[in-house]
């Protein structure tokens, strides 16, 4: 069983704050002074988007369906469907490649490729 943090994310994966540039360099902002968002289109309206808090709190990692305004759950799909749509694998590896290049950059550690998120 995973540990989860109060925003339903995988406990182990951590969020680093580095500087404005650096943030910015990543495709982050902080329009609202309250934390970095990050989000990319992953296709067919699905996005992935990461809210690093400035507090220290917990951070969110959501994949959202943008047509339904509500997550896009693959990793339960692939869990848990017989047959699992060619489209959940499709984002779960589009989903890996952005954790891994989060992580490459230095702004997320502790994510295991093919763990829950």
């Amino acid at each position: 069983m995973v540990k989860l943090n109060k925003n339903g994310v995988n406990a182990a994966i951590k969020a680093h704050i580095l500087s404005d540039e650096q943030m910015r360099e990543a495709r982050f902002s902080n329009n609202r002074n309250e934390g970095w968002y990050y989000c990319k289109s992953l296709g067919n309206n699905i996005t992935f988007n990461v809210f690093i808090p400035l507090d220290g709190s917990d951070i969110s990692i959501d994949v959202l369906d943008e047509n339904f305004l509500q997550p896009y759950d693959y990793q339960m799909i692939l869990e848990t469907k017989e047959n699992p749509p060619q489209f959940a694998f499709d984002i779960a590896e589009k989903v890996e490649k952005e954790m891994e290049w989060l992580q490459t950059f230095g702004i997320l550690s502790g994510h295991v490729k093919g763990e829950y998120i």
